[in-house]
């Protein structure tokens, strides 16, 4: 085994500099945990997607044959990305649009 001797400056710099990049990587850490996937960018198999909009995989087929979802083929599977399943999924938001008094 080696020593390495150096001078007790150097070393408290080098400490120093170890510190500051551990802290870095923390607050860098910190950050990539608190935020949220775009969801332009996660893809959903043609099953998760199915189940999030609680259809058959059928009617999965028959929407990308329509042409109401875009969605990408890979694997001999069908890819969707997250944001394209909310917006099918908003779509299927129905509105209450009862009055006060009147009749539903």
């Amino acid at each position: 085994m080696k020593v390495i001797v150096i001078e007790s400056e150097a070393y408290k710099s080098l400490v120093r500099k170890i510190e500051r990049i551990y802290s870095e990587m923390k607050i860098q850490a910190k950050e990539n945990a608190t935020q949220q996937p775009d969801p332009s960018d996660v893809w959903v198999n043609d099953q998760d997607a199915a189940a999030m909009l609680q259809v058959s995989r059928r009617t999965m087929q028959r929407l990308r044959s329509s042409g109401d979802i875009t969605y990408s083929i890979r694997g001999n599977k069908a890819w969707y990305t997250l944001a394209e399943v909310k917006r099918l999924l908003s779509g299927r938001v129905v509105r209450n649009n009862k009055t006060e008094g009147g009749k539903p």
